[in-house]
C-alpha cells in the first residue's frame, strides 16, 4: 500500500516538472514598428510692419513758468491766491501797502499845482512885458515924426538947438531895447516855470505808477507752482513772490547720446507714457532737437509737447518716451530664431505636410526677435522656430508648439 502512494506522489511531480518546462518554451509576441519624426514647433510667416523700438525716459515739464517779483517793495497787505491755484494773465495775486505812495501822490500832486500857478504868472510876466513894448514902441515913432518936423524947424532956423535935443533924446530907440530884453528875460522865466511844471509832472506820473504796481498780478495765465509770501511779510526785488507754471501744455524732455540724436527728426512719431497720469500711452511728435550738446551731460536734449487741458499731468512725473529708429511696413517676417546659417546662405525650414523643406531666404531689416523676408517664402508658410537646427530637407517632423 505503502509503495503505492510513494508512487503516486513521483508521479504528481514529474507531471508538474513537465508543465513548467513547457510554459518556458512560449513563442514572443509580435509588435508594431516605433514612428520617427522630429517634434518642431513652427509660426506663420506674416505680412506685417516691423521696427526698431526703443523707449527713452525723462520728465515732464511746464510749457512755461514766470517768476513773480514785486515792481516796488513794501509790505504785503493781501494774498488773494494759493498754492495750485489756476490764475488768468492780468488777475490780481498780491497788493502791497499804499499808504507812503499815497501821500507822495499827494505832494506830487501839491508840486504841480505850484509849477502851473509859477507858469501862469510869467505868461503874464511875458503879457505885461509885451505891451510895455508896443507902447514904448508907439512913443518912439511918435517922437521920430516929431524929430523930423523940429530938425526941419532946426535948419530953417525957427527952433532954437535945445528944442533939436530934447526931440533927439524922446526918439532914442534905448528904450525899446530895454523893453525887448524884458521880453526875453519873461519868455526865459515862462519856459523855465513850464520844465518846472513838466518835472512834477512826471513825478506824479511815477508816483502814479508806483501805487499800480502796488498790485501785483499774474504776467501769464497758469497754476501757481510756487508761492513765498504771506500777508503781512515784506515783499522785495530779491526773492520771487511766487512762480507761474503754464501746464495746459506740457513737455517731455530726455537727454539722447550722439549715436541715436542723428537717427532723430522733428515731426517723428512717438508715444508717450506717463503712468502716474494717463492709463493709456498718448501719441505724439518731436517738436526740439537740441542742435547743441549740454556741456555738463554730453547729450543732446529732446523735446516732445503734450496737450495737456485737464491738467491731470503734473511736471516732475516721470515718463517714457518709445519711438522707432527703422521701420517697414506691409514686408514679410519671421520670428529671428527661424534663420540658420549654411555656408554663408541664409535659409530657413518650413513645413509642409509632414515634412521639413528647406528654403533659402533674402533678408532685410532685424530686431531683436523679427526679420524681414524679401525673397523665399509666402504668407502663411509654417516656418519651424524651434527644432530647425535637428531637421534636414525632407525629414519626417511634428508640430507640437507654436501656431
Amino acid at each position: 500500500m505503502m509503495k503505492k502512494v510513494i508512487c503516486a506522489l513521483l508521479l504528481t511531480m514529474f507531471l508538474a516538472i513537465a508543465l513548467v518546462g513547457c510554459r518556458g518554451k512560449e513563442e514572443p509576441v509580435a509588435t508594431t514598428p516605433e514612428e520617427v519624426y522630429v517634434p518642431v514647433e513652427v509660426e506663420k510667416a506674416e505680412t506685417k510692419f516691423i521696427g526698431n523700438n526703443i523707449t527713452l525716459n525723462g520728465k515732464i515739464h511746464a510749457n512755461d513758468e514766470a517768476v513773480v517779483l514785486p515792481k516796488v517793495p513794501g509790505r504785503v497787505t493781501a494774498v488773494n491766491v494759493k498754492l495750485g491755484d489756476y490764475v488768468h494773465r492780468d488777475s490780481v495775486l498780491f497788493t502791497i501797502d499804499q499808504k507812503d505812495i499815497l501821500r507822495n501822490i499827494e505832494q506830487t500832486q501839491q508840486s504841480i499845482n505850484l509849477a502851473q500857478k509859477s507858469v501862469d504868472q510869467a505868461e503874464n510876466s511875458i503879457t505885461t512885458a509885451q505891451i510895455n513894448y508896443n507902447s514904448i514902441k508907439e512913443n518912439i515913432e511918435n517922437a521920430e515924426v516929431n524929430l523930423q518936423r523940429t530938425r526941419e524947424l532946426f535948419e530953417a532956423g525957427a527952433a532954437p538947438k535945445t528944442q533939436l535935443e530934447q526931440a533927439e533924446l524922446a526918439a532914442s530907440r534905448r528904450p525899446l531895447e530895454v523893453a525887448e530884453s524884458q521880453i526875453r528875460q519873461a519868455e526865459i522865466g515862462y519856459q523855465q516855470a513850464l520844465n518846472q511844471l513838466a518835472q512834477a509832472e512826471i513825478t506824479h506820473q511815477q508816483a502814479q505808477s508806483a501805487l499800480e504796481d502796488t498790485v501785483v498780478r499774474a504776467p501769464m495765465s497758469g497754476v501757481i507752482s510756487s508761492l513765498n509770501i504771506i500777508a503781512g511779510e515784506l515783499a522785495s526785488g530779491a526773492q520771487p513772490l511766487a512762480t507761474i507754471a503754464d501746464i495746459d501744455k506740457v513737455y517731455i524732455k530726455v537727454d539722447v547720446t550722439e549715436n541715436i540724436v542723428n537717427t532723430l527728426y522733428t515731426g517723428q512719431k512717438v508715444s508717450v507714457d506717463i503712468p502716474a497720469a494717463l492709463e493709456e500711452a498718448v501719441e505724439g511728435r518731436i517738436d526740439f532737437i537740441s542742435p547743441t550738446v549740454d556741456n555738463n551731460t554730453r547729450l543732446y536734449i529732446v523735446k516732445v509737447y503734450i496737450n495737456n487741458k485737464d491738467r491731470k499731468i503734473r511736471t516732475g512725473m516721470s515718463a517714457s518716451m518709445a519711438l522707432d529708429l527703422d521701420s517697414r511696413d506691409n514686408v514679410m517676417v519671421i520670428n529671428r530664431r527661424a534663420v540658420l546659417d549654411k555656408e554663408g546662405d541664409s535659409i530657413v525650414f518650413i513645413v509642409e505636410g509632414d515634412h521639413a523643406v528647406e528654403k533659402q531666404v533674402s533678408l532685410g531689416m532685424s530686431t531683436a526677435s523679427e526679420v524681414e523676408v524679401v525673397e523665399g517664402l509666402q504668407e502663411g508658410d509654417q516656418v519651424i522656430v524651434k527644432g530647425q537646427q535637428y531637421v534636414a530637407d525632407g525629414e519626417r517632423v511634428k508640430i507640437v508648439g507654436g501656431e
